[in-house]
């Protein structure tokens, strides 16, 4: 009889354990897991239009790199028609959905998640936009961001005005090429732009947010990370070393660059983004008496327990530099889509976000 006893005891004991881990197992199961975001800058130049089947281009590098989230730039809608409708038919006829949403500005989104609700954060020249993005761990905001293009100011000290009044060659006396290396000079030049504003309309729009928050596109600024003291005798940088105004504000307010997280060295990694070969045109180079290679697409963001896991360009590797293809200081970078016929003036930038 005793024997019977502790038997009944020792099945009672281990179905009580049995149970408890399959309690606990299923805590586990509900408890939501890391999201890992691969989003995605694009700059797709006239919305495709400077090149021969442009859209189908476009259409086909999404489809290639597979990202969960694209920004575009330079979202025109051309003869009033919507033309992120269009990139999600082209992709929906493959077989692929995303959500999309067009609210104005010349920015424009595509997701694979739901897309909850959109605004206008700036629009003047260039814009600024903000989403919604619901995923399964919890609402993100991404703003998708095209920055003004006046007062590129980085051009001057390779010789060159940026557009403020025009994009000639700054001349001396004898008429040589003559670039300007004071940083004062270089940052007053580069207030003429509006992106001063349109980074902080954005800041402000964000201020209060307890979402992760990411901010991507083509700023017409390169980043303080870049002009740096190693790589002042690069890309006719000419010696200067600049905190440049967006990139550095953004930085003091908290939000991390993901591409120069992931790759943190400047010299191995430079991250060019402009200006690119383009399939079946000739130079895109604006100063072809310079090298004026930069990188000026980003992906910025800021939230709690959120890691960049990887970090690519997207595109061909080679760029101009004096007006002639060089792929120069491109070996150790990573490219994806490198083999496809590329429709943009600009570099895709894509990386992996983890949010833990």
């Amino acid at each position: 009889m005793s024997r019977y006893i502790l038997l009944l005891f020792t099945v009672l004991v281990c179905s009580s354990c049995h149970n408890t881990q399959n309690e606990k197992k299923e805590k586990e199961d509900t408890t939501p897991k890391p999201t890992a975001l691969k989003v995605m800058t694009f700059n797709i130049w006239q919305e495709g239009t400077m090149v021969a089947n442009g859209l189908d281009k476009i259409r086909d590098i999404i489809l290639s790199t597979d990202p969960d989230i694209v920004s575009f730039t330079e979202v025109r809608n051309y003869n009033d028609e919507d033309w992120t409708a269009k990139i999600l038919k082209k992709l929906k006829d493959k077989g692929v959905d995303y959500f999309g949403k067009f609210a104005g500005g010349d920015v424009s989104l595509i997701s694979k998640y739901p897309i909850t609700a959109s605004k206008v954060v700036y629009n003047g020249e260039g814009s600024v936009v903000k989403y919604d993005i619901k995923l399964n761990s919890g609402t993100i905001v991404v703003a998708a961001a095209h920055l003004d293009y006046t007062g590129y100011a980085c051009y001057l000290p390779r010789g060159y005005y940026g557009g403020t009044p025009n994009w000639n060659l700054i001349k001396d006396e004898n008429g040589n090429k003559s670039p300007v290396t004071n940083v004062d000079e270089i940052l007053a030049y580069n207030k003429k732009s509006t992106r001063d504003e349109q980074i902080a309309a954005f800041l402000n729009s964000v201020k209060s947010e307890t979402n992760p928050v990411i901010l991507m596109g083509d700023f017409n600024e390169p980043s303080h990370l870049d002009w740096t003291e190693k790589a002042a005798n690069r890309f006719d940088h000419n010696g200067v070393v600049i905190n440049w105004p967006s990139t550095y504000t953004l930085f003091l307010k908290g939000f991390i660059d993901a591409y120069r997280n992931f790759h943190p060295n400047e010299l191995t990694h430079p991250g060019i983004t402009w200006p690119s070969l383009v399939h079946g045109k000739d130079s895109t180079s604006w100063t072809p008496l310079s090298d004026e290679r930069d990188r000026i697409d980003f992906i910025f963001y800021k939230g709690h327990n959120i890691k960049t896991t990887s970090a690519a360009m997207v595109g061909p590797k080679a760029s101009y530099a004096y007006n002639e293809l060089v792929s120069t200081y491109t070996s150790e970078e990573n490219f994806v889509a490198d083999t496809l016929e590329w429709p943009s003036d600009h570099k895709a930038v894509m990386v992996t976000l983890m949010f833990e």
